[in-house]
Order: structure tokens, then sequence, then C-alpha cells
């Protein structure tokens, strides 16, 4: 039997019958679920089924747990080990300490007790049942009728004996009874009056309410039962009465309070049989009439208002059932008794309802408790019954009371408990309920949680109903677009093609990858309803064939007419074959290259940003194809035999070259160029004469660091790289495999790199050239950069120096460290890495084509060399000794460079330092020179311009002399002042001291005309023809200034000549001085011009008797015969003698200086001997007349 009992235990157990539903579960998942998409494969079902009894084994642990730490929290608060008792009031500690034995032995009763409901696997057994507390006044029968009620108490098996268990919680006065309905709590008497120490009292209820609220949150009881004595209600005044009814009712309105429930109370009226009949009345009942319910259940909005006609209801059924009683009984004192019970009874309505109002009754202010019924009971028949009409009638008229004979108990006979009890109170042990806040949040809670489920069910129908149509549309739209791809695809041709068009198949293959591959939206994919991977497995299918019919065979294609076109180009041809080969499956596929190859062919084919999208596309659907593996291509065998046979001719050391100079490493590397080097204010003095941008430079690969970094690290993987590619040449013979062999073969290769390296710099230094200068001022500025500290120039030399320094020289072995081991910087392992790549043995053939490299760049770096012994540094100083020179040319300087003067000059120092450097700073120093000749030139010329109109320059002068003023100008009336003349012309004036200053230097007054020189370089700064002008100003100064000074002197010497046939008399007067041509005054005179006279006036006169009389000639102001009754010829002034010998006429008479002088009037004439003192004399008429102001500019 207790194997039977075990057995259905464990079938009842909520681990098995759950472990059953789980089993259940997955069974439907094993054969339901690949039903639904994503679940087809063994692993996602048994992964699920994991999940389930994952769920299933939490959810019982977590159920276990939380039950089991409830009642271990409910245990702790009965046995007290909670700590609570530290709260205690004094007076309670006072109880505690004496009755310390007695609480030990109650809480291990209460231990031992828990352990027995334990053991007979009774979960749940103290949280799951209902509780109910007991209140009542002392006396009043509690404990009396719950051993009376038929309860089934497991504990009482401990001892024997039905024994409750004492409570050591808040307070140890309350027993704890474990039945196996309910719990109930028999609280103390005191508990409910508070009338022994009201302190102590009221601290051990409210403990106790604590206790209840703290170790059963949700629902601390089920329900309160109020116990009152019938006699306490019978015996009592009115106010005593009240008094008692007041206090029930604040006990049960703390309950309600401190529990934060709404509790149904059953008011209990105990001791029924202390009324005097109630024993005979109901003597003849049974035990199932005894154990019936007598009393009231009030309706659950109803209240204590409907007790009156409730208790009036019971009246008449006991006055109906006492005719039947009456008749039964046989002896007339039960009679007597008997037929006065319903009168007793009827006694007590007022006292009755009057404790009910009071007790339950309420107001707006102070609500009425929930009073779920009003029952009247019996649990043992002791004592003396009550006769309350007898005692009134005593009372009343005086007499004394006959007492009642006391009761004898009668064993197991309670009336009207059981069912009560066991029916109506534990029945109802749902009923209670929160409070009003309470119950409304658990309300908002039960409608939020509906809610919740409605809107969750709505979202994943919705859900659903989306999922389906998204898909549905998906498929459609896909549908659509292989249609619409499938009509696009008609016009192209799939089997032969024949060209490379494209651009014309870029917007098929961009249909192709646009064809919708996974549903819109995020809710396609719910339950598993999602067609993304069935959609996109058919629209990558459609795309990758695409590619390799479509686009694959027009890159072959492309590539077999690239090759026919350039099968005279080896290195083409081989890279070409390569790629030919990989997109043909004939060879192992190199995507980057095939990558690189087709982007620069589309570059070149479609360049433009009008064509950039189009580029892209296409690349982006090369990667596409490139990413799966090619399908086998028939090739042209022939071509490939025919391009095999071409660049087979190449050596294989350009093969590798080839290979390595295009990789993505060599692009990688920073390239070189003028620009960075010279930084923004050098940019600016240098330019290229091919008119590239400085930005423009050399590539990175081909700069030290390419050499570095790139070619030896590459060098034997790309010659093993070559070797491997033996199916490009088709015979395995074509490429070494020796070691000594691929050392020659990389030896080879470094120097291709080499020529190559050489060629690039060459060029880029050949191109190099200093910007030509704008001015004077700008030449300034720029030579003062240049030859600066911070020189660009320099700065640009160095970073060439460096560059072109592929291989750094080993440092200089320490002192007392052999040669062989100066060398472990980075340089010399390079060396060492180089060495071991060319494989050379000794000193002499190492390295040859770096070697030969060096030696020639070696001038250049010699001259940037190191410190300030090297040669670059002197040139600085050269060009900053331009600089200056050229500074000190101011816009007002008065005289030409001391540097034309015979001192140092820069400008030839620096050519004579070209043509010693290397290039191209030979070019550069050239290009300064010139361009400080220029500058010197244009300062030089600037100068004589501005000297020449200044001051102190002749030029002012010389216009107010010589401008319209004779004897410059043969018919101008005014004369030239002689003061300024000798200013002008004489020796140290004004034009003889400005020739010497600035036009000197560059005169040759060697010949009879003089001739212009450069000096220095420095074009002179006159003309020819502004010479000419020098020229005569100084034979000016020699004619009139012979003797030196400051004033004009001519000597000369005046005779009359012999006269021909038709001359007469004539006298010649020149101021005090008179020559005839007969008599006295014939005779020769010497003369001195100007003289203390000035010879003023000049006058010749002829005899009246010859002259023509008609004349009437005026000179310089007088009349022709002057009064003198002959013709006569004369002038004023200070050039009197000039402007005479102007109308008379000189004639050469074979002697520079001597001169036949002939005046003529009307028929007669005069002759006169004129011999000058010196053979430069200012006699000859082109020496004045028509001489014009030089013009400087």
């Amino acid at each position: 039997m207790e194997n039977l009992q075990y057995l259905g235990a464990f079938f009842v157990n909520r681990w098995t019958y759950s472990f059953a539903g789980v089993g259940m579960a997955s069974m439907l998942v094993w054969y339901l679920a690949p039903l639904v998409p994503g679940f087809e494969s063994y692993f996602a079902r048994s992964l699920l089924i994991l999940a389930l009894v994952i769920l299933w084994g939490g959810a019982n642990g977590a159920i276990s747990w939380i039950r089991r730490r409830r009642e271990n929290t409910l245990v702790q608060g009965l046995t007290g080990d909670d700590g609570s008792a530290t709260a205690a009031s004094p007076v309670e500690r006072d109880v505690r300490a004496a009755t310390a034995e007695e609480v030990a032995r109650l809480r291990e009763r209460v231990r031992a007790a828990l352990r027995r409901l334990r053991k007979g696997r009774r979960r749940g057994y103290l949280y799951e049942q209902p509780w109910y507390v007991l209140i009542g006044p002392p006396g009043s029968g509690k404990t009396t009728a719950l051993l009376s009620s038929g309860l089934n108490f497991p504990a009482d098996q401990l001892d024997g004996e039905t024994t409750p268990v004492g409570g050591v919680g808040g307070t140890r006065l309350c027993d704890w009874w474990f039945a196996d309905e309910a719990v109930l709590i028999d609280t103390a008497g005191r508990y409910t009056t508070q009338d022994s120490d009201k302190a102590v009292d009221r601290a051990g209820w409210e403990g106790f309410l604590d206790l209840l609220r703290r170790t059963r949150k949700r629902q601390p009881i089920n329900g309160a039962v109020v116990v009152v004595s019938l006699t306490d209600i019978a015996a009592a005044d009115p106010g005593a009465r009240a008094a008692h009814a007041r206090t029930v009712r604040r006990r049960v309105t703390e309950l309600s309070d401190r529990l934060r429930l709404r509790v149904p109370v059953y008011m209990v009226f105990s001791k029924a049989d202390q009324l005097a009949g109630f024993n005979e009345y109901f003597d003849d009942l049974d035990a199932e009439g005894r154990g019936q319910v007598w009393g009231m259940t009030f309706p659950v909005a109803g209240g204590v208002d409907a007790f009156a006609a409730e208790y009036r209801l019971l009246l008449d059924r006991l006055d109906d059932g006492l005719y039947e009683r009456l008749q039964a009984e046989r002896a007339p004192d039960r009679r007597a008794l008997l037929g006065g019970f319903p009168l007793q009874l009827a006694s007590l309505q007022e006292p009755l309802a009057d404790f009910l109002a009071q007790a339950f009754g309420g107001t707006r202010l102070d609500p009425a408790p929930f009073l779920r019924g009003v029952y009247i009971t019996s649990a043992t028949q002791a004592g003396t019954p009550i006769d309350r009409l007898t005692g009134m009638l005593a009372r009343s008229f005086g007499v004394d009371q006959k007492r009642a004979p006391s009761l004898k108990p009668v064993a197991g006979r309670s009336y009207f408990l059981k069912r009560m009890l066991g029916e109506v109170i534990l029945g109802e042990a749902l009923l209670v309920s929160t409070s009003s806040k309470r119950t409304r949040r658990m309300r908002l809670l039960r409608i939020g949680a509906l809610g919740t489920i409605a809107a969750a069910t709505l979202v994943v129908s919705v859900g659903l109903w989306r999922a389906e149509a998204t898909n549905r549309v998906a498929v459609e739209r896909a549908d659509e677009a292989i249609a619409g791809f499938r009509q696009q695809l008609a016009g192209v041709s799939l089997d032969q093609v024949s060209d490379d068009d494209l651009p014309s198949i870029v917007p098929l293959l961009d249909t192709a990858r646009a064809l919708p591959r996974e549903p819109a939206g995020w809710l396609a994919g719910l339950f598993g309803l999602s067609q993304a991977e069935k959609l996109e497995a058919v629209e990558r299918g459609i795309y990758h064939r695409a590619l390799e019919r479509i686009l694959l065979p027009r890159l072959i294609w492309r590539l077999e007419q690239q090759m026919r076109g350039q099968i005279d180009n080896p290195d083409f041809l081989y890279q070409a074959t390569r790629i030919y080969l990989m997109l043909g499956g004939a060879g192992p596929l190199d995507t980057a290259l095939v990558r690189d190859w087709m982007a620069l062919d589309w570059q070149a084919r479609f360049p433009g940003v009008l064509n950039q999208q189009m580029r892209e596309h296409l690349a982006a659907h090369l990667d596409a194809l490139l990413a799966d593996p090619l399908p086998a291509v028939t090739l042209d065998g022939t071509l490939v035999e025919t391009a095999r046979a071409s660049f087979s001719r190449v050596s294989l050391a350009a093969r590798v070259y080839g290979r390595i100079r295009p990789e993505a490493s060599a692009a990688a590397v920073p390239g070189w160029n003028p620009a960075a080097e010279l930084g923004s204010a050098g940019a600016q003095l240098f330019t290229r004469i091919s008119g590239k941008p400085l930005t423009d430079g050399i590539p990175g690969f081909y700069t030290a660091a390419g050499f570095q970094t790139v070619l030896l690290p590459r060098l034997a993987g790309a010659a093993k790289a070559v070797a491997d590619e033996s199916w490009v040449l088709g015979r395995t013979d074509a490429v070494p495999t020796d070691e000594a062999a691929l050392r020659t073969l990389e030896r080879d290769v470094v120097a291709l790199y080499a020529a190559d390296f050489r060629a690039q710099w060459d060029a880029m230094l050949a191109d190099l050239a200093l910007a030509p200068f704008a001015d004077r001022a700008s030449a300034i500025q720029a030579l003062y950069v240049l030859s600066s500290p911070q020189s660009p120039m320099r700065d640009l030399l160095v970073s060439i120096a460096q560059q072109l320094t592929v291989m750094p020289a080993p440092p200089p072995p320490a002192a007392g460290q052999p040669a062989g081991q100066a060398g472990g910087d980075a340089g010399a392992e390079q060396r060492k890495a180089l060495a071991a790549v060319i494989g050379a043995a000794t000193p002499d053939n190492a390295m040859p084509a770096v070697d030969a490299l060096d030696q020639h760049f070696r001038p250049l770096k010699d001259f940037v060399g190191d410190g300030q012994a090297a040669p670059i540094a002197g040139v600085t100083r050269l060009i900053n000794t331009l600089q200056q020179e050229l500074a000190q040319l101011g816009p007002d300087a008065a005289n030409v460079p001391a540097a034309l003067q015979g001192s140092g000059d820069p400008v030839q120092l620096l050519l004579a330092e070209s043509q010693r450097q290397p290039a191209p700073v030979s070019r550069w120093l050239q290009q300064i020179a010139a361009s400080g000749q220029s500058m010197i030139g244009s300062s030089v010329r600037h100068a004589a311009a501005t000297a020449f109109s200044g001051a102190d320059g002749p030029g002012q002068l010389c216009k107010a002399v010589v401008t319209r003023r004779f004897p410059f100008s043969p018919s101008a009336n005014e004369d030239a002042p002689l003061d300024d003349f000798a200013r002008l012309f004489g020796p140290d004036g004004l034009f003889d001291s400005y020739f010497q200053a600035q036009i000197r230097p560059f005169v040759d007054t060697s010949g009879a005309v003089w001739r212009l020189q450069p000096v220095g370089g420095v074009t002179p700064p006159v003309s020819q023809a502004t010479l000419a002008q020098f020229q005569r100003a100084a034979a000016i100064r020699d004619a009139f200034f012979p003797a030196g000074g400051n004033q004009p002197q001519i000597r000369f010497d005046l005779a009359p000549a012999a006269a021909d046939d038709g001359s007469g008399p004539a006298t010649l007067t020149l101021g005090g001085t008179s020559i005839a041509t007969t008599g006295d005054q014939a005779r020769q005179a010497s003369l001195t011009w100007p003289g203390a006279d000035g010879m003023n006036p000049a006058r010749i006169s002829f005899d009246q008797a010859v002259a023509d009389g008609g004349l009437g000639l005026t000179l310089g102001g007088a009349p022709a015969g002057g009064g003198l009754g002959g013709g006569s010829i004369g002038a004023s002034g200070p050039w009197a003698l000039f402007r005479l010998l102007q109308q008379g006429r000189l004639s050469p008479s074979g002697r520079p200086e001597e001169f036949l002088l002939t005046f003529r009037s009307g028929a007669s004439q005069a002759s006169f001997t004129l011999r000058a003192g010196s053979s430069r004399n200012p006699f000859a008429r082109d020496l004045l007349k028509g001489f014009q102001c030089p013009v400087l500019q």
C-alpha cells in the first residue's frame, strides 16, 4: 500500500507530469517542425528540443526554489530565527528570560512538526494552505472550538495527543494549529482585550500581524474568526457590551489595515450550551445533525443590517421544531427547559444586534468590516446554564433565582462546528481580497497583461500576414525582374562573341546584379517564412551565368585583339598572355593582376568623368566574376603560340624587372618631387624647362627607398615567380632553376633598374632650372634666399644626393675595430643583402650596376658634400656676393659698380665657377650670372640716365644752351651764354665729368671714331649715336679749351690775303682790332677769342667806290654800311666773331689749321688768311652746327 502511495505521488508530481508534457512537445517538434521553413535539419530541431528541456528544467527549478524560499522564510518567522526577538519590549524580554527553557522546547516542537510534515511529502503545506486567525477575549472558547471542529491535525503524532505548536516568533502567546485543511492561528485573548499590559499586548499584536505580512506577502490570511461567548453578551450590561464591541471592532480594523486586506470576518458566538434548554432542545441530534451550521451567512454585498431578519428566521425554525421536541421529551423538568429555549434565545436578539451593530456597523467615515456571517456554536457542555427569563423575573420581583444544576460534559458532543469550519469558513478561503488600492492595481495589471497578450496576438497575426504578403510581393517582383532581364537579354549574342562592346552590356549586367535578392522589410523573415534564401540563390545564379556568358567572352575577345595588335611588343604581349591564360583557366588566377589590367585598359578606352560610372560598374562586375571559379574556356591556341614565340625573345631579366616595376608595393613608395623639398618659398624660385609642374617628380620606385624596400626585397621573389610561370612560356626549360643562374638573373635585373634609375634622374636634373627674375628687387630677394643658411637650393641638392645614394656608404671603423666589422647599421645590412643577391666575391666586381650608378652621380654628390668645406658652400657665398652687389645698385646710384672699375666681379666669378661644377648646378650658375649681368646693366643704364638728367648732369643745361641758340643753330637770334658754354663743354665741365664717371669704361677712344664696348659682360648704358654726341662734345672741348681753364680761349692769326682782280679795299674790325686789306693797316694780327672785349662787334667794311651802294645789309642789328659810305657785314654779341665768319666763306688751304676767309658784298670781296693756333680748332663749320644734346633712357 505504501508503495502504491509512493507511485501515485510520483505520477502527480509536478516534475513528472511536466516532463511528460515536454516529451510530447518534443515529439511534435521532431515530426512537425520540418514543415516550418528553417527547421528542416536535424540540428535545428535538436536545438529546439534542447531549448524546451532547458526551459522545463529551469521553470520547475525556479518554482521549487521560490516555494522553498517562501516556506523557509515562513518557518524562520514561526521559529523565531529572524532575529525579531531583539525588538521586544523590556517586559517581554523579562518574560523571554523567565521562560527560556519553555521557548526552546516549543521551538523544537515546531521544527519537529515541520519535519514531520515534510516527511509526509506535503509540498506547499504551509504557504499554499489557507490561513485563519482566531481572535476573541480570554475564555471565549477559541481553543475548545478548534479541538472540537473535527479538523485533522497531523502534529498530534509527535506525542500521541492533539497539541498545538506554540509560536515563538513575534510573541510566544499564540498557538499555531497545522491541520490538513488549513493553518489556524489561535491568538491569545489578551491580544484582543489588551487589558493586562497594554503596551506589551499591543506590541505583541502588531508584531504578530507584521509576521503574517512578512511571511505571506501576497495573502497573509484568508479570514478571521471572532469568537465571543454568549454568556459574555447575556451577562454584560450595555456599557460593558459596547466596550467589548468596540474592542472587537478595533482588532478587526487593525487586522485589515495592517495586512492591507479586505478580510472576511466570521462572528462565532460560542458556549451556546450555557443557555438554559440548549442541551435539551438539541439532545436528539445525531453526529450529522450536530455538525450542521446554525447561524446565518450574509451576502457578500450585505452585512450586519440583515442580522435581525436572519435571526428572526432562526427563531422561527426553533419554534417550528418545538412541538415535535415537546412530544418526544417525557421528563417534565426537561420539557420545561426545552420549551423555554426559543424564548431564551429570543431574549438575546437585542443584545446581539446591539453588539454586532457596534462591532461591525459602518459609517461614511468608518466603513464597515467585511462581516461574512454570524454563527452560534457549542464546543463542549460544561458549567451551569444561564436562565435569562427567570433571572429577569427574579430581579423584577426581588426573589432568589433557583440555580440550575451543572451540566455534565459528554465526550465528542460539539454542536454546529464541524461544517461551519470545514465547509463554510474553509470553503471560502479565496473570498479574501486585497485593499481597494491593491485591488485597483491588480486589476490594472490584469488589464495590462490581457492587453499585452491581445496586442502581442494582434502583432503576431499582423506580422504573419505582412510576412506572407511581403514574401508574395518579393516573389512577384523577382518574377517581373527576371522577365524583364530575359527580354533585355534577347538582343545579346551568347554563343558567338565577336566584339568587345562593353558599354552595351553594362546595363544588362547592372540589371542582373540589381535583381531583388531579399524581400523588402524585416517582417518577411518571421517564423521562417522568408523566401530570401531561395530568391537569392536563383538571382545569384542568373547574375553569375550572365557574367560567364556575357562579360567573360568579351574580356577574352578584347585580350585576343590586343595581343594581335601588339604582337611586336613583347613586354605587353607577355602580360596579356598571362591574363589571357588565367581567364581561360589555363593558369593560376591572380585576381589583383586581372583587376589592374582591366582597370588600366578601361581607363584608356573610356577616359574622362563621363565614363567614370561605367568604369566603376565594370570593375564591380569583374570583381563578382573573379569571386567564383571561372569556367573552362576554349582559347585560341595559334594566337598563344605566336605570342609565346614573340615574348620568348625578351630576356628573362627584362620580364622579372617588368614584374616588379608595376607592382602595388612599388606604387606605394612615396615619390620624390622638387616642390616637396623646396618648400613654398623655394618652389617660387625654380621651374621646369619642360613646363611640367614641380609637383610632378620621380616615381617612388626610382628612389633610394624604392631600391631598398621594393627592388631588393622583391628581387628574389620576382625571379622565382617568373621562374614559376613556365606555364606562360609553355615550356619549363625556358627559365633557370639552379642557384647560380638565378643569381645572374638577379644581377641583370639590377642593371636594368640602374639604367632606368639613371635615365629618370638625368631627365629630372636636366629639366630643373631657376625661374627668371622679374626685376632687380625680385632678383635680390631670390639671391638672398638661395644664399641663406636655409637655402632651398641647398635643401634640394641635398635631397637629390640622398636619393641618388641608393646604398648608404658603410661608416668608418671605430678605433680598434677591424674594417670588416664596421657596418652594423641598416645601410651595411642592405649592402650585404645586395651583395648576397648579386653574388659578388671581390670589391672589383661587387655590385657593378650600383657602383656605376654611384660614379655617374658622384660629381653632384661631391658638390653637396658635408660641412662648410663642401663646394656648395663656396657657391652660395658667391651668390651672396652678387646679391649684395645688386643691393648696392640703388635707383639713384651716381656711379657704375666698383666691379666695373677693376675690383672683383661676382658675375665673372660665377661664370668661372659654373665651368667647374656638375649639371644642373653649372646651368643654374650661368642663369644667375646672366641675370646678374642683366640687372647690373639695367642699373648702369638707369644710373647713367639719372645722372645725365640730374642737377649735376649735363642734360638740363645742354638743353638750355644748345636748343635754338647760336652757334648751334646758325639761324638763331639768341646766343649761347659763354659762361654756360664753358660750364657745359669745358674741361671737367658737365659733359666731361659725366662722360668720365658713367660712360668712359664702356668706350674705346683709341680710334678716330669712338666705339662702345661691354665691361664684365655688362652692356654700355648709351647707344652708338649718343656716343657720337659725346665725342663731338669732347671735340668742342678740345677746340675751345686747348689750354684748359674754365673759359674758352682761341688763338689765331688773321692777315689780308692777296686780292683778286675784283677785290677792293676793305677793313675788318674785331672789337678794338682793325685789319685792312690795303694801306697802313694791311698787316697780320695775332688774336685771342674772346679776349678782353669779346671781339664785339665784328664787322668788315668795303670801300664805297667799289661797293654796291644799294645792299643795305644789317648784321647783328647794325645796318649795312653803318653810315660809312660803303658796304659792310657785321655782327655783335659774345659770338660776333662766329656770326661774322658765318657770313663769309672758310675754305681749307691744305693744312688743318689754316683757312682762306672770303667776304663778299655785291661786286666787292675781301679775303683773309686765318691760321688757327692748333689743328683742333673751332672754325670748321660742322663742329658746332647741328650739335644735339644726348638722350639717355
